[in-house]
């Protein structure tokens, strides 16, 4: 057992505290969902250093106040348009909108003698009227949207155009003052104009809503897809009737702030507002992209476009060569923020599969047990549960000799003994079930690659544990979510540790993990009694296997391409692992304890000079992916796998082959249960069993861990 011998002994595991690549950065930061609004953002960096160079005291404190009290109305109808884009339609009604709200909140101001507050409650309602009624037509009627928005900007301003010359006298000469109303057009709070912090709000209040509600959900995916949307179950025509109305709230607010502020409305009010506002936002967004609620890109381009009419239009520039600049530079920035746009995943893919050069070192202690040195023992397997599962890539005995394991289409599945021939679902996860083990209460938890932890009892509950970590320091990508969580084990404290695999690779394609050859993944811990996750050693290349030791004392972790397994000491994580056994013949997967104290070790599949000199030279590879299929790609042989059986010391005594033929290629697991091993493999479709000689008979892996009886 681990404490027969020298723990401290063994060789220290290197390591590395960060990873360190420029081509990584790069790729970090190509997919970030930020990066779409670069080239709106270097374009109004550019206006602004062009501003700088060309006006003197336009960054003043007064003049940038001045500018943010004016720009609070058109930025919230930027917003309010980008709602109705994001679910799939548009709103050309939106200047005229935004007058007749201003109407509205002057009439009730100064006709009406209204208190602010309800003048303020009756402009809202003025303006999510005109959104119901677009909503009511393009939503629930399902009238196209370009043609229902033209009609209402029609009708509105004509009804704006009669009210206001009729009432215009009127408010414009009442005295009535007010001092709310005075401070919400003029005053500042902490140096800014109210409008701008109205603004900010709605923008704070927008991104919660695309990123944190269920109604914003809604909308992005009725945007994106409306079919999918309908078959997905959300009520597709009263999102698009609730969206309109929140852009015509947002409107209001518009309305409200200029009435406070000019007091006054004249017959060109909001003309021109819509195409303005379509104007940022296509600058934004990079055209009129449905199912994006990006708030800041908008934002971006709203600024560009506003700052750039503002600083012509102040540098005494005819208004038609204004317009004529505006057009011709904002083509030039959409096309080239379309050009990116259309490279950015190729760059993407060029850039992010970083290899590294890596030598996973001489094969050890190997003499007489090769392949071609030893007997396939395999072949004297039995086949269980033949085409019944798909791709169990763990296996998992109880007490009484029932075996579960997972599969690919994310089924949990029970396999009743002694008989094994009927495969029943236990529970539909979801995600696909890869390490299993039972805890104390005999509920199953299982790794879930793309979910994270997940606890199932033998009734089917299924509970999500944990799907996060911390952060990694250096990380310029959010790796806080567990992309594969791979193998886990349960200390005799119930706390879990488990593997996440590789922070940049998912199910589909971990296989490029390896032709990176990269310290991508990280050993983690799950506290069940605090329900807390924390990364316990981070930069291994792809921890696989974990098993704890006999004693419970020491965590055994098997690091797939550098082919060799790792040990940790439970009392001093911090000090990191150390080498337990290096030089293996094939990649190590799953690790499980034997009957005598010792370890089994799958191997999915082995390793051959050829692969082992193409780690040597990462440019081979990079090279590869460029211009070779992928389904010509070198890889190491992952159809050809193994078990290893190794001592307590970590020493190599046995090896279980298959013939070349055999039908239980690429194991990935293996259980000892009352003498015989139980095997599986990610890729297979059926379950082997080896009678093991000399094996302890009543020996089970429950009762290893937790005692008789369980």
């Amino acid at each position: 057992m681990v404490r027969d011998f020298d723990f401290a002994g063994l060789p220290r595991q290197r390591v590395p505290r960060f990873v360190v690549s420029p081509r990584r950065v790069i790729a970090d930061v190509l997919s970030k969902g930020w990066v779409e609004s670069l080239i709106p953002f270097v374009a109004l960096v550019l206006v602004i250093a062009g501003i700088l160079a060309t006006t003197a005291g336009y960054f003043t404190a007064t003049n940038l106040s001045s500018m943010s009290q004016y720009a609070a109305d058109g930025g919230l109808v930027v917003l309010a348009l980008l709602i109705v884009v994001a679910v799939g339609g548009i709103d050309l009604s939106v200047g005229s909108n935004f007058a007749m709200s201003a109407f509205v909140a002057l009439y009730c101001f100064h006709i009406l003698q209204l208190p602010v507050p309800v003048v303020f409650a009756c402009t809202l309602v003025a303006g999510a009227a005109i959104g119901m009624i677009n909503g009511a037509i393009a939503g629930l009627l399902g009238c196209g949207a370009l043609l229902t928005t033209l009609g209402t900007m029609i009708t509105v301003r004509g009804v704006y155009t009669l009210a206001s010359q009729a009432r215009l006298v009127e408010i414009s000469s009442s005295a009535r003052t007010d001092d709310l109303w005075d401070w919400i057009g003029f005053d500042t709070a902490l140096g800014l104009p109210i409008g701008f912090w109205a603004l900010l709000v709605v923008a704070i209040v927008l991104v919660v809503l695309f990123r944190q509600t269920r109604f914003g959900w809604h909308i992005l995916a009725v945007g994106g897809n409306r079919k999918a949307a309908r078959h997905g179950g959300i009520r597709v025509k009263r999102t698009i009737f609730l969206s309109y109305t929140l852009t015509g709230l947002i409107v209001g607010i518009a309305g409200f702030l200029f009435a406070a502020r000019q007091n006054s409305v004249g017959s060109d009010t909001g003309i021109g507002m819509e195409f303005f506002a379509l104007t940022a936002l296509v600058v934004g967004l990079g055209g009129f992209v449905a199912g994006r609620g990006a708030v800041i890109s908008v934002l971006i381009g709203f600024a560009t476009v506003y700052m750039l009419n503002n600083a012509m239009a102040n540098a005494g520039f005819r208004g038609d060569f204004v317009q004529f600049s505006m057009g011709a530079i904002i083509i030039l920035i959409l096309a080239i923020d379309v050009k990116f746009r259309k490279n950015r995943h190729r760059l993407l893919a060029s850039t992010y599969l970083d290899p590294s050069p890596f030598d996973p070192g001489a094969i050890k202690n190997m003499d007489g047990l090769m392949p071609d040195e030893i007997a396939p023992k395999l072949t004297q397997a039995e086949i269980l549960a033949t085409g019944q599962v798909d791709g169990p890539e763990d296996v998992l005995l109880d007490a009484t000799g029932n075996l579960y394991c997972g599969s690919r289409d994310g089924y949990l599945f029970k396999i009743a003994g002694p008989a094994y021939d009927t495969a029943e679902v236990v529970a539909k996860i979801g995600g696909r079930p890869l390490g299993l083990a039972f805890d104390r209460q005999r509920r199953i938890v299982a790794c879930v690659a793309g979910m994270g932890l997940v606890r199932v009892t033998l009734s089917g509950a299924v509970e999500l544990l944990t799907d996060e970590t911390e952060r990694s320091l250096f990380s310029v990508q959010d790796d806080t979510a567990i992309r594969m969580a791979d193998d886990l084990d349960i200390a005799p404290d119930g706390v879990i540790y488990f593997t996440d695999a590789t922070k940049r690779y998912d199910m589909e394609n971990w296989g490029l993990d390896l032709l990176e050859a990269r310290p991508n993944g990280r050993l983690l811990s799950y506290d069940p009694g605090t329900c807390k996750t924390r990364t316990v050693c981070d930069n291994l290349r792809f921890p696989n296997g974990v098993c704890l030791t006999h004693d419970g004392k020491h965590l055994l972790v098997a690091s797939t391409w550098e082919c060799s397994v790792m040990i940790f000491d439970l009392d001093r994580l911090g000090d990191g692992p150390r080498v337990f056994i290096d030089g293996l013949p094939g990649y190590p997967d799953n690790i499980n304890r034997a009957s005598d104290g010792g370890y089994w070790v799958a191997l999915a599949g082995m390793r051959n000079p050829v692969f082992d000199l193409a780690m040597r030279h990462p440019g081979l590879r990079r090279r590869m992916t460029k211009h070779v299929a992928p389904t010509n790609w070198l890889f190491g042989n992952l159809n050809i796998g193994g078990v290893l059986k190794i001592d307590a010391s970590g020493k190599i005594i046995d090896a279980l082959w298959d013939a070349p033929d055999g039908p239980l290629y690429m194991i990935t697991s293996m259980r000892e249960h009352e003498g015989s091993l139980f095997l599986g493999g990610v890729t297979n479709d059926k379950i082997g069993r080896l009678k093991l000689d000399g094996a302890n008979p009543e020996w089970v892996g429950p009762a290893s861990y937790w005692g008789a009886g369980q």
